[in-house]
């Protein structure tokens, strides 16, 4: 029981981090660093296009941080009352659902970063 807490509570920390991110990027303080955010050697130059590439991806962030802060929460209550079994299964479900949003989050920011250079060749 105690390995399935520890685990739930690693979930329900990532899902934070996740909002905690999404959060920083809507409001265009997400300092460019090399653990959170869309790395590209555009957005690591230009803080402009930092900001504005995150931000388009912010939507997708709060999704994957919602889904797994919940599921690690719904883990942690489910194995204090002895229903292990299910709480591994919404464990690798919370996980599977941070990565695939936060994957899924590359697309608007692509699609960002790619009207950022227009905007900038155009000028």
């Amino acid at each position: 029981m105690i390995g399935i807490i520890a685990a739930a509570l690693l979930v329900l920390i990532a899902g934070l981090l996740a909002l905690w991110w999404a959060r920083a990027s809507r409001r265009g303080t997400l300092p460019q660093n090399w653990i959170f955010g869309y790395r590209t050697p555009l957005t690591l130059r230009d803080k402009n296009a930092w900001v504005t590439v995150n931000r388009a991806s912010a939507r997708f962030a709060i999704i994957a941080g919602v889904g797994a802060g919940i599921a690690g929460l719904v883990a942690i209550i489910l194995a204090l009352v002895g229903i292990e079994d299910i709480s591994s299964v919404l464990l690798g479900s919370g996980l599977g659902w941070l990565l695939i949003w936060t994957l899924l989050g590359v697309i608007p920011a692509h699609r960002a970063a790619r009207m950022y250079k227009q905007t900038l060749s155009s000028s």
